[in-house]
């Protein structure tokens, strides 16, 4: 979707609910009448810092960090991926960052293929992820 700053900090505030309207409410009145709307980097850290406290985000980052697919299927391994990855973006900030982020830690056996798909300049994330899983599904039916 292609929303202006504005835009998107009111479709988000649309979205809210219970206690954090009461809280969108509140800070909306906290900002000084002269200054201009609200970007979605003000609005998202606010936000984040009333539900997800830093120590919390630093956690899941911890978690990020170290992922590698291991014993899990690819689609396990995305999902989880998928989930964590937002609470680190600089670190995959790109789609290009988040391609080179997760295939060095699939399964060995996955990477090379997966590093070799990746070359195309059309290919994204969701695109590497089902490459993935359908080498790994024809490898389960040998």
């Amino acid at each position: 979707m292609h929303a202006t700053e504005k835009e998107a900090v009111e479709l988000a505030a649309f979205r809210l609910r219970d206690i954090a309207i009461l809280w969108y409410e509140g800070w909306e009145r906290s900002r000084a009448r002269d200054v201009p709307p609200a970007s979605w980097e003000n609005f998202s850290d606010a936000f984040l810092d009333q539900y997800l406290p830093q120590e919390i985000r630093q956690a899941w980052v911890d978690r990020f960090l170290p992922l590698k697919q291991g014993n899990m299927s690819v689609q396990e391994y995305s999902l989880r991926f998928d989930s964590l990855a937002r609470y680190e973006p600089s670190i995959v900030a790109t789609m290009r960052d988040r391609i080179h982020r997760f295939i060095p830690w699939l399964a060995p056996k996955l990477t090379e293929a997966c590093a070799t798909a990746a070359l195309h300049d059309s290919m994204d994330i969701s695109q590497i992820q089902a490459f993935a899983q359908n080498i790994e599904r024809g490898r389960r039916r040998q």
